[in-house]
């Protein structure tokens, strides 16, 4: 009898451990780090699940040690997919958007502090990890590391943490706008994604916070301050740009790499993301391609799901060639920036603003970048030239429109009039003999168009139309190619008139940025990265005052006042002393294949908004995508599927299997406690 006992209690034992690492097992089960490539489910890729894109990469990247997740590929962002947004902002409606963030509130405190209390929503990484307030914490520091803090953290607990500005760097409340703004740079840092999670990073973040005085110094400091502060930073700065995590690191988007061979990287959902019930598509294959050659052959056979290019970049031959395809749906959307001619200060003639005005005037720059490009392929540059995408914030400009014609200097249309460039030219003291223009000197007036040998040929086409059309209207004019490797020489020598480049820069939520690129106050009319125009930016505005935008701008942020003084000054500069002529303005197009997929095709937010900073609309694109049924999308292109390598492959337990196994397990030790007790009891 003795040996029956044992023998019970041994089952009781054992099934009562067994249970316990069941029930363990499961509760860890979402919270603890799970190989996402070890326990991927078995691949089960077919068009009706499927978006394909690409990426250029030469060699192939053949593993996840070679996997750099804060990377943005030719076919789809990164930021958006695989690594997810706290919150956006929509640009073309200003809406606000929580992604992770689930909701928030905006105070300003006595102090002058704004602070946003941030709720988060319950989201899981790609391992089953939950997304905290320590993770945002996390990307916040390492954002202060690359000088893009906003301001400081604090954490409530897990899913409740607070934003904290400091005043001047954020938009007054009172200010139209201003939340989208202050949530754009606290929550969304501008456009960056959750890439940096606490525990991943965890060493970095520990030595980060021991010197957290000095980050912020770095970030929020006077010039003197941010010095020394970079000093002492620099160790943690050089070792985030080269810290290499282990290939499995989780991320915290509604997809996650599962795969990567030399033919394709394979992203699959992540099924702990808050929301990946909404999202239709199971997989996103990347093809890896050599060159552009392969992936235009792809966009015709059907193997492409989704390309945006710039409209610059199609040839007629290629177009055709693409659209032979009778699934391929071309969409084309106005995009940001375009062409630019910069007037170089360095020469006397062209500092004066009435000569650069005339040349303005002088030149149908909208015909010629048309018969360059292909009329459906470029757009007139916005007008009035005041230097931001003027259609994106039409409230703003028409208030500083109204201010300017009060103050009796109204802003400027520049229209291909050459009658007005004649009379510009006369007024500062230029003569016209026998169809050429002399400087008031007497010398004849000549210039140089410099353009870089990487321009592409419509680019190139076009500078020579502006030489011949400058020509023609008395100012002869010859063109000069460079070799783009030496364009910073080139900018620094000076010997130029006029250098074709470009004029850039995406809206931004709330308020605008200048072109060519950069927030307030970087980067005013200079050229990009260079000072192109050699101008010292000092403007005499029509009450005799002289100032720069810069200084125009100093602390623009701390009053609704001073943020329309800012604008007002710098557009009127912008639109008076024209340094550089946006000669059009660049269109976006993208080629759809809807043999097997219905786009959201009549919500243009969606398309306008991956024009922009792009990423975040990633996400809301990846929500309305839906896929056809079998019998209703005919194949007459070969349907694209992906074989997975079974070594890589194997089937996770479902939940129900384990509960199943817990409850015969439950059965055995009640069976034995009962036997147990009737051994006893004789």
């Amino acid at each position: 009898m003795a040996i029956k006992y044992t023998w019970f209690k041994w089952i009781l034992v054992v099934a009562t451990v067994l249970v316990v690492s069941l029930v363990v097992g499961q509760v860890n089960f979402g919270r603890t780090a799970v190989n996402p490539i070890l326990n991927a489910q078995q691949y089960n890729i077919t068009p009706y699940n499927t978006i394909y894109v690409f990426t250029i990469s030469s060699p192939p990247l053949t593993s996840m040690s070679l996997y750099n997740p804060n990377i943005f590929h030719g076919g789809i962002a990164w930021y958006g997919v695989v690594q997810s947004h706290v919150a956006a902002i929509n640009y073309t409606t200003g809406e606000e958007i929580p992604i992770l963030a689930k909701n928030w509130t905006l105070q300003v405190l006595p102090n002058g502090t704004l602070a946003i209390y941030v709720t988060l929503r319950q989201s899981g990484m790609s391992n089953g990890q939950p997304v905290t307030c320590w993770d945002l914490l996390a990307n916040n520091i390492a954002n202060g590391l690359i000088h893009n803090m906003w301001g400081n953290v604090s954490i409530v607990n897990n899913y409740t943490c607070i934003f904290k500005m400091p005043q001047g760097y954020y938009a007054p409340p009172t200010s139209p706008a201003a939340e989208a703004y202050d949530v754009f740079w606290a929550l969304n840092w501008g456009g960056v994604a959750l890439v940096w999670t606490f525990n991943a990073w965890y060493p970095l973040m520990e030595a980060t916070l021991a010197n957290y005085s000095w980050l912020w110094l770095f970030n929020f400091g006077n010039a003197t301050q941010q010095a020394q502060a970079r000093k002492v930073l620099t160790p943690l700065i050089n070792e985030l740009f080269t810290a290499k995590l282990p290939p499995n690191t989780p991320t915290t988007g509604p997809f996650y790499v599962c795969d990567i061979t030399p033919e394709y990287i394979l992203l699959c959902k992540n099924p702990y993301w808050y929301d990946a019930k909404d999202i239709k598509v199971d997989y996103i294959v990347e093809w890896q391609y050599s060159s552009m050659t392969q992936v235009y052959a792809a966009l015709a056979s059907g193997k492409i799901s989704i390309w945006r290019t710039g409209g610059s970049s199609i040839s007629s031959t290629l177009l055709s060639q693409i659209l032979r395809n009778p699934y391929i749906e071309m969409n084309i959307y106005p995009g940001f920036g375009g062409d630019a001619l910069y007037f170089n200060f360095l020469n006397p003639w062209l500092a004066m603003p009435q000569v650069r005005q005339a040349i303005y005037y002088a030149v149908n720059w909208t015909q010629l970048a048309q018969a360059a490009y292909g009329p459906q392929f470029i757009l007139p540059s916005p007008t009035p030239q005041v230097g931001i995408m003027n259609d994106m914030y039409p409230s703003l400009v028409q208030q500083v429109i109204g201010y300017w014609a009060s103050q009796g200097s109204p802003l400027i249309n520049y229209t291909y009039n050459p009658s007005m460039a004649t009379q510009l030219l006369e007024s500062a003291g230029f003569t016209e003999k026998n169809g050429v223009w002399y400087t008031p000197n007497g010398s004849e007036f000549t210039l140089t168009l410099y353009i870089s040998s990487g321009a592409s040929p419509p680019q190139l086409a076009l500078a020579n139309s502006i030489a011949n059309a400058l020509t023609s209207f008395g100012i002869p004019t010859t063109v000069t190619v460079y070799p783009s490797s030496e364009f910073s020489t080139i900018v620094q020598q000076g010997k130029y008139d006029l250098i074709f480049l470009y004029y850039d820069g995406a809206p931004e939520p709330g308020f605008p940025s200048f072109f060519p690129e950069g927030p307030i106050p970087a980067a005013y009319f200079q050229g990009y990265p260079f000072n192109a125009t050699h101008w010292n930016m000092v403007v005499t505005l029509p009450n005799g005052t002289q100032v720069t935008p810069l200084q125009a701008c100093t602390d623009y942020l701390l009053s609704p006042a001073r943020i329309f003084s800012c604008y007002a000054i710098s557009m009127w500069a912008w639109n008076h002393y024209t340094p550089f002529i946006q000669i059009d303005r660049n269109t976006w197009i993208f080629f759809l294949n809807t043999q097997y997929i219905n786009w959201p095709l009549n919500d243009t937010s969606i398309w306008e908004n991956l024009l922009t900073i792009e990423t975040e609309a990633w996400t809301a694109l990846l929500m309305h995508v839906s896929f056809k049924s079998p019998s209703v999308a005919t194949t007459t292109t070969s349907p694209v599927t992906t074989t997975t390598p079974s070594t890589v492959t194997k089937v996770v337990t479902p939940s129900y299997i384990i509960y199943a196994v817990v409850a015969v397990v439950v059965v055995v030790i009640v069976a034995a406690v009962v036997a147990i007790i009737l051994v006893r009891r004789r």
